[in-house]
């Protein structure tokens, strides 16, 4: 079986995945009778964010690798990100800390690229380079003839594949993978993480139980994070909508407190297009269960023009130099993981 010229991928649990192959239909609601991918713009205005697959079958990721035609990744020429536009972000970003108003906000930058050459090895590329990241990264994408996006991300939004136990991690602080250690000791980047912990928890804390895990250092292949595991035991039916609803998005790529919401990031946003980079990127099963990922380390693209997205958390004491060299890290990291 080739990879599906159009189709959706969702790495569910480690080495396990979905594959849904086109053509492919956007729904208002998940379909009742096969697994749908749930794939929304970052500000869920789409008003059907399900997608449903002509043929969805569940593999393993080595069944997955065996699917994809042999070659070298395509040739792209990358141009340097807009430096003025983001220090415009940063400073509007410092008058809203300063303020009172938020206490952490996630400004996002692009970087573009055109495929020069080997536009039709782009998604197995991108599949394979996603696929070999490896835990604790989640494979995920989505494609048709006209665009798409593909990732690895080590963030879950939630996992609700059992509906008596819901967890969640926060996933924030960033450290190049040489210096992960010294990351559990940095003030800023403590305080960062503690910002989306507090977030998360007041957010699910009307469902039910939440029980907070111990921080840790997540290695990954070219950088470290913090993290911490969030587990909710809900007093009531808690379905997949209203997950998304109360948790996205997080401190770690929004704002906090959550609570001054979509439309203050947007403002801080400006011109820039965020389109799927950071959104819920999920899948139901018709019994109800699903799993949601955090779409980030990923490259979106339309024809042959390609957006690789970044964003660093910025509080008070956040510096535009220490955040601009994050920023740079984020997207090397990705470029290499695809081999771009």
């Amino acid at each position: 079986m080739p990879l599906p010229s159009e189709g959706f991928l969702l790495e569910y649990a480690p080495g396990r995945l979905l594959l849904g192959e086109g053509p492919l239909r956007r729904r208002t609601t998940a379909a009742p009778d096969r697994p749908c991918c749930f794939a929304p713009d970052f500000y869920l205005q789409d008003p059907t964010p399900w997608v449903e697959a002509t043929r969805v079958v569940e593999i393993t990721s080595d069944q997955l690798r065996r699917m994809l035609p042999p070659g070298p990744p395509p040739l792209v020429h990358w141009t340097e990100p807009d430096g003025d536009a983001y220090e415009r972000a940063f400073g509007r970003v410092a008058t809203e800390l300063a303020s009172g108003r938020l206490t952490k906000a996630v400004p996002i930058l692009f970087e573009e690229g055109i495929v020069a050459d080997g536009a039709d090895r782009l998604v197995p590329a991108l599949v394979a380079g996603a696929l070999d990241t490896g835990a604790p990264s989640l494979a995920y994408g989505i494609w048709t003839a006209a665009g798409g996006m593909i990732g690895a991300t080590p963030e879950i939004l939630f996992d609700r594949r059992d509906a008596r136990r819901i967890q969640t991690v926060a996933v924030a602080g960033t450290y190049p993978a040489e210096r992960a250690q010294e990351l559990a000791q940095d003030p800023k980047e403590l305080r960062e993480h503690q910002s989306v912990v507090d977030d998360i928890t007041a957010a699910l804390a009307p469902m039910g139980n939440v029980t907070v895990g111990e921080r840790f250092v997540l290695p990954l292949p070219r950088m470290a994070h913090l993290k911490t595991v969030i587990t909710l035991t809900p007093s009531r039916d808690v379905n997949f909508t209203e997950l998304v609803r109360a948790l996205h998005p997080t401190a770690a790529l929004g704002v906090a407190p959550h609570a001054a919401g979509l439309d203050l990031l947007r403002q801080l946003d400006g011109p820039v297009d965020r389109a799927r980079f950071g959104a819920p990127f999920g899948a139901a099963w018709p019994d109800g269960s699903g799993v949601a990922l955090v779409a980030i380390r990923n490259v979106q693209w339309h024809g042959t023009t390609l957006t690789l997205g970044a964003g660093a958390g910025l509080i008070a004491e956040s510096r535009l130099d220490r955040e601009w060299d994050e920023l740079r890290l984020k997207r090397t990291a990705v470029k290499q993981m695809f081999g771009l």
